[in-house]
């Protein structure tokens, strides 16, 4: 109760600090909603975490927004880098996942993932090794 009753004396939304802060709060929130965007979750958590470090006050201390925008943002940022490594692993060692990788891309661009790679393996001259199966 105390820290409601103290956030209501201290913060003035004509502050740039707690405009800032809550920002930041709302774009971290929005991250984690995106979650399963992956790449929009990881720009706007990254937003998010700027806007809270942004939002500090000469002091050093975080407003109760500021510090909900570090928490939420970071669940963004970590959960969206998290799934995008897993999505390549797993196309990379599933072969069910590699074949619908291969059928999808067959479909939209008229060559197959594994065709792709081979042929960058060929113009680049490298070897990507099991990548290319």
């Amino acid at each position: 109760m105390t820290e409601s009753y103290e956030y209501n004396q201290n913060h003035d939304m004509a502050n740039p600090r707690v405009t800032l802060a809550t920002t930041a709060s709302v774009l971290a929130l929005i991250s984690v909603a995106l979650l399963l965007s992956v790449y929009f979750a990881i720009i706007v958590g990254g937003i998010a975490l700027v806007l809270a470090w942004l939002s500090r006050g000469s002091d050093g201390k975080f407003l109760p927004q500021a510090k909900r925008a570090l928490v939420f943002g970071s669940i963004g940022v970590i959960g969206g880098y998290f799934l995008m490594v897993q999505a390549f692993v797993s196309v990379f060692t599933d072969p069910e996942t590699r074949a619908l990788v291969n059928q999808y891309s067959q479909a939209i661009s008229g060559e197959s993932m594994d065709d792709m790679i081979k042929e960058i393996e060929q113009n680049l001259g490298v070897n990507f090794g099991d990548l290319s199966q």
